[in-house]
């Protein structure tokens, strides 16, 4: 499809989306031209760092109203040939879209290629984007929250109502799931579309079995049609935050304490399976590069929309375009990526390479985490401290936490902290005396004090009766100023 934007008084013409003409501030409608051919055909030999994978085909595409844009393309067609994007011929097919300008008309192609996937005015719909921690839309943490809006307007047009929908999430342990919503704008959004948010962790939750393993599921999650709509980003913990693991905070705290603590790798493969019905429609207009899935990575302009019936599947493809490593816990939940089919544009001519996540780095320059596949509970205390000790600089430490931990992963490592009531057990466990600790259930200002003691080495690692007077101190400010 090409998408023209015209003035109906003087039909003057653009390529982007505008509200009135700005010569003669005439009405706009917006032209689709769905009768398209090839009138012109570069092949390129030479690589790029957008393009690395040679030789591919630049077509010049012409629609019935002379429009005319370039795609770029693997195959090969003559001058004269029509083009036509081929729909999904199977059940578990991830529909690739390259974003312009308009994220709505991208959303409403993603599922005709997937033949609508099978929506209809009956259903009731959970919407689960991904809303982890307050951080603003331009920082790519959340779901953005145009995102969110352009899939409301395509829902409604397919005749689903309003109060049969809800936007649910929960956010990182230890995070308000409001406070986040209002600073990434969805709950602006919400109210604007008239739909509810839900706090999933305030609801309730009913007990699945998959595999041998039991999951407290979010009840709402198994009386409606779950529409996942996840922000694509690199994920230092597990390789990518994408569909997969959006679904992980469907599930009670206590669950998903459950599932870092028997490796989440293993753990999040079978809860696909306890939640069978789930759409993905898979924000990469913006999404994540480097040290995701906070504030620490960086915007990845992608300019792409995934979507699927299977998580996966998608997740596989979007590690294969973004020239990513496939993480275990995808490749274990889906069949080859050979097999999967890719509709829309080709997968081999999206394909370029995003930085990847370094597993031990944290926002401090001083800290260094070692990993044990920490719950999100750690996580987000891992990233909160080490984000607010910027300021302080010392000699170089190693935060460990999470539960999966081996001696050969602490091994050499110097100076090591252990975080979080899982680091904690396995050290002692494993009777490493060596390691200082820092208790998950003390206060977050308590935590601050003794890793800062710890990285600066002023003063004794220990909470003195000051430090509490202090901590609380600052409690009540914060309460009163809040």
């Amino acid at each position: 499809m090409i998408i023209r934007w015209i003035c109906e008084n003087c039909s003057k013409k653009w390529i982007y989306p505008i509200e009135k003409c700005v010569y003669c501030k005439g009405n706009i409608t917006k032209q689709k031209g769905t009768n398209i051919k090839v009138v012109g055909i570069t092949k390129v030999y030479i690589p790029s760092p957008m393009h690395p994978i040679v030789p591919y085909n630049i077509l010049l595409l012409q629609d019935e109203f002379g429009n005319r844009i370039p795609k770029k393309t693997m195959k090969e067609y003559k001058i004269g040939d029509i083009y036509i994007e081929q729909k999904a011929k199977t059940e578990n097919a991830v529909s690739v879209v390259k974003v312009k300008y308009d994220i709505y008309e991208a959303i409403k192609i993603s599922f005709e290629l997937l033949k609508n996937a099978g929506l209809s005015p009956d259903d009731k719909i959970l919407l689960k984007p991904s809303i982890i921690a307050a951080a603003y839309p331009y920082q790519a943490v959340n779901t953005n929250p145009d995102f969110l809006n352009a899939l409301l307007t395509v829902l409604f047009e397919y005749g689903i109502k309003k109060e049969n929908i809800i936007v649910a999430e929960q956010a990182l342990i230890g995070s308000d799931v409001f406070d986040a919503a209002v600073k990434a704008g969805i709950l602006e959004i919400c109210k604007k579309n008239d739909v509810k948010f839900v706090d999933i962790s305030k609801g309730q939750f009913e007990e699945v079995e998959s595999e041998g393993y039991s999951f407290k599921v979010f009840k709402e999650a198994l009386n409606r049609k779950i529409i996942n709509v996840p922000i694509m980003k690199t994920n230092f913990q597990l390789g990518i935050s994408g569909a997969l693991e959006n679904l992980s905070r469907l599930v009670d705290e206590e669950t998903q304490r459950n599932m870092y603590f028997e490796d989440i790798e293993k753990t999040l493969p079978r809860l696909l399976k306890a939640i069978p019905n789930v759409l993905t429609i898979a924000d990469a207009v913006n999404g994540m590069q480097s040290q995701g899935p906070l504030a620490s990575g960086e915007p990845a302009f992608l300019n792409l929309i995934f979507a699927s019936k299977s998580p996966a599947a998608l997740d596989a493809v979007f590690c294969e375009a973004a020239m990513l490593p496939i993480p275990s816990y995808i490749s274990q939940a889906y069949v080859d990526i050979k097999n999967i089919e890719v509709v829309g544009n080709e997968l081999d001519a999206l394909k370029y390479p995003i930085k990847a996540p370094l597993p031990n780095e944290t926002p401090h320059p001083d800290i260094k985490v070692i990993d044990g596949k920490a719950c999100p509970a750690c996580l987000n205390i891992m990233y909160n401290l080490t984000s607010k000790l910027i300021g302080a600089r010392g000699e170089q430490i190693n935060l460990v936490i999470g539960s999966v931990l081996t001696e050969e992963m602490l091994e050499g490592k110097e100076r090591q902290v252990a975080l979080g009531d899982c680091a904690i057990k396995k050290i002692e466990d494993m009777k490493i005396s060596s390691i200082e600790k820092i208790d998950e259930k003390i206060d977050d200002i308590e935590k601050f004090v003794l890793l800062k003691k710890i990285l600066t080495t002023e003063g004794t690692p220990t909470i003195t009766p000051i430090d509490r007077v202090k901590s609380k101190m600052k409690r009540l400010i914060s309460k009163v100023m809040a």
